[in-house]
């Protein structure tokens, strides 16, 4: 009886996935993920402004049909994705919409990272015409004749009439930053198996893990507890509808992103010497960057589909499934990244990978933060 109970140990085992020292040296690297401090937005962490912002987000008045608020692109219940290839704002636009959880955790912001702080996304996107079309001097007179918006704006900033209005469009800014930097989800199942729980993940999510860190060579733009390098890489996935690449993205955002309004080296930055102005400060267009995009964070990715600028892979099997060929690669000027080369994995790893990707999924922020404040109190009053 011992001997048939070693013998199923053993077997155990043998089927269990083990990391040496060094591997389990690699995986302690990737959790927990900690937000870093954004020193360029002194109201960052800031709960009233948090609740301000909560409210512009979801608010559709900041749009020129009102009919599109921020909540249209970034839903909660999608894991603040939209779920379309391509978003749809007052016209179509030309690029997927990334999910805002854990976006304060991002050193560039937009596909094509043209603004180097999260407060100077929102305002780009509500002038933007085909995004919700709106001034920044209609926004903040609709804040200012609402009474509940008017009284928390007070609260946070002061009057309106203190500051100007380009001032009081970087304050509007900093406060739906402040309600993005608000929506965590980063405590996952393979954090819990980070931290010793050794059953929180399955064996196949094991050997993708090992797989990932080792023979998949994912971790060359997949590292860290936010599983990004948080640059810019063309990975060869052809347009949306075919033909050549169209979109320049980070080349053409270099100018755009040494120009912006409200960057962190602007005069609405609370540390406009600091190291993010100066990096941004100091970066150079190159030819290489003409069609690439920002490597996104693989946190939630089970949840964030369809994937890459255009969303021109619609599920995860596919963007294996692309890693491992590179089939149909399309690049610029015959620039391709030269860390790529095709994986060429079973069938077995395709699964295993895919299964470890979504140990990576954590439960949805607090119910209250995924809510249209203004419509909870209309049902609380009915």
């Amino acid at each position: 009886m011992l001997t048939l109970l070693c013998i199923s140990l053993i077997a155990q085992d043998v089927g269990a996935q083990s990391f040496s020292e060094s591997e389990w040296q690699i995986i302690r690297s990737l959790s927990p993920a900690v937000l870093q401090k954004d020193a360029t937005n002194a109201f960052e962490t800031n709960k009233e402004a948090a609740t301000l912002g909560q409210h512009l987000f979801f608010d559709k008045r900041l749009s020129s049909n009102g009919e599109v608020s921020c909540a249209t692109c970034h839903i909660p219940e999608k894991y603040f994705t939209d779920g379309l290839s391509v978003s749809q704002g007052i016209k179509p636009l030309d690029r997927n919409a990334p999910s805002v959880l854990n976006a304060a955790h991002q050193r560039w912001f937009f596909w094509d990272g043209r603004t180097d702080t999260l407060w100077g996304q929102p305002i780009q996107t509500i002038e933007h015409p085909s995004e919700m079309n709106m001034s920044r001097s209609e926004a903040l007179s609709i804040i200012q004749q609402d009474d509940v918006l008017h009284k928390q704006w007070n609260n946070v900033f002061g009057a309106m009439e203190s500051r100007t209005e380009d001032e009081n469009a970087a304050m509007l800014s900093k406060s739906i930053a402040a309600y993005i930097t608000s929506l965590s989800a980063a405590n996952a199942p393979f954090d819990a198996f980070v931290n010793g729980d050794n059953s929180a993940i399955s064996e196949s999510a094991k050997r993708g893990l090992h797989f990932f860190i080792t023979d998949g060579g994912c971790l060359r733009c997949h590292f860290g507890p936010w599983f990004t390098d948080g640059s810019f890489h063309s990975v060869g996935v052809p347009p949306l509808n075919g033909g050549p690449l169209k979109d320049s993205g980070r080349y053409g955002a270099i100018d755009q992103l040494k120009q912006a309004e409200f960057g962190a080296g602007s005069e609405f930055s609370e540390d406009k010497n600091g190291m993010r102005a100066t990096i941004t400060k100091h970066i150079a267009k190159r030819k290489d960057d003409w069609g690439a995009f920002r490597t996104p964070s693989l946190r939630n990715v089970a949840k964030t589909s369809p994937f890459m600028h255009a969303g021109q892979l619609a599920t995860l099997d596919e963007v294996i499934e692309h890693y491992s060929t590179l089939e149909n690669f399309v690049s610029a000027d015959h620039h391709r990244e030269t860390i790529l080369i095709p994986l060429n994995m079973t069938e077995q790893q395709k699964e295993d990978l895919k299964a470890f990707l979504e140990t990576l999924t954590a439960p949805l922020p607090d119910e209250a933060l995924l809510t249209d404040p203004r419509q909870v109190n209309l049902e609380h009053a009915q």
